[in-house]
């Protein structure tokens, strides 16, 4: 699929202004489950064209009785669990949330801001969220803007605010993330390259606002290690899969680190399952989510996603829009027993 969006998302490891993603689908006893492999470099391990190749494999595989086998860090592995577990959920009757261990109840949603190119930009996105009834927001920031965040607390005393530096800053930026803590911020993503280990822990040692990493996790093990320098971490469960998502959450309890659900701006196909794992007990931190608007004109879910009082509800069943699956498709694969 490529999907025009409505709004790209400025980041300081790049941008993205189309959504280029594989939606799954598995069929089986009258139901029909789905998931979504939506690769980002430097984000993910495979690009839509690995994914798509690797689909194309598993599928063949699954149908002739294999079992999908989660591979840390897939996106096209993590779009068969999610579209095989969705199908489990209708067949018990069930609603994902609930099948995953979450609850049927509203989740705080978080709205990403992309890395602002002026002050006014950013003031004018945030002024946007608060006014569409957004509580919290999640600033993307890099060495040249971090010091716009301070206009935002200003501006918004009551609002939830945390910033992502995508992994821009080096050691010579500790000062500017410690000036960071007079802002009240509920957390700083990422401030350096997931490698980056031992300014990690200088920077813990001296920041009071929470750290939470991101691409510093990349397998399970990872959590564990980020235990020695880090409050939080971000899951991304279109990179993880539902089941290596809920092992990621009991590593996370075990190891007293808070937890927010992470995207990669997916269409309403995949924001599914984030908004279902959203809902489970084990997720502490408002996560990235956001109404179907923010990003696309033209959804592939009917209804949209759409944000209430500054919260997404996890619906029963997902319900795809197959004539936009259609109109958006550039390639399809169907594989059958």
């Amino acid at each position: 699929m490529t999907v025009p969006m409505r709004h790209g998302l400025r980041t300081a490891t790049g941008s993205i202004y189309r959504r280029r993603s594989i939606i799954v689908a598995a069929t089986g006893d009258g139901h029909t489950g789905w998931g979504e492999a939506a690769p980002v470099g430097g984000h993910t391990l495979d690009t839509a064209d690995d994914a798509w190749v690797l689909l194309v494999a598993e599928a063949g595989r699954i149908v002739a009785g294999g079992e999908a086998v989660p591979i840390e860090g897939s996106t096209a592995t993590a779009a068969v669990d999610t579209a095989l577990t969705d199908l489990a959920a209708r067949a018990g009757g069930y609603s994902l949330a609930i099948h995953l261990g979450g609850r049927m109840e509203p989740v705080p949603a978080s709205l990403v801001i992309g890395l602002p190119r002026s002050a006014h930009e950013l003031l004018d996105d945030v002024a946007g969220a608060v006014a569409a009834g957004y509580r919290h927001v999640k600033v993307k920031i890099d060495p040249a803007t971090v010091h716009l965040v301070s206009a935002v607390r200003h501006g918004h005393p009551s609002l939830g605010i945390a910033v992502d530096a995508n992994g821009s800053f080096d050691a010579t930026g500790i000062d500017r993330l410690v000036a960071l803590d007079s802002l009240g911020l509920d957390y700083v993503e990422q401030p350096f390259p997931g490698d980056a280990i031992g300014t990690l822990t200088e920077l813990h040692d001296v920041l009071a606002t929470p750290i939470c990493l991101d691409e510093s996790i990349r397998r399970l093990a990872d959590i564990t290690t980020a235990a020695g320098f880090a409050d939080a971490v971000a899951l991304k469960p279109g990179r993880l899969g539902p089941s290596l998502t809920l092992q990621a959450l009991g590593v996370a309890a075990r190891n007293g680190l808070g937890v927010k659900i992470g995207g990669l701006v997916e269409t309403g196909v995949g924001r599914n399952l984030l908004v279902a794992m959203a809902t489970h007990p084990g997720v502490t931190l408002p996560s990235d989510l956001a109404a179907s608007d923010r990003y696309f004109e033209q959804d592939l879910v009917t209804p949209p996603w759409r944000a209430s009082e500054g919260h997404l509800i996890p619906r029963q069943a997902l319900i795809v829009d197959e004539d936009a699956l259609h109109r958006f498709a550039t390639q399809h694969h169907d594989t059958a027993r």
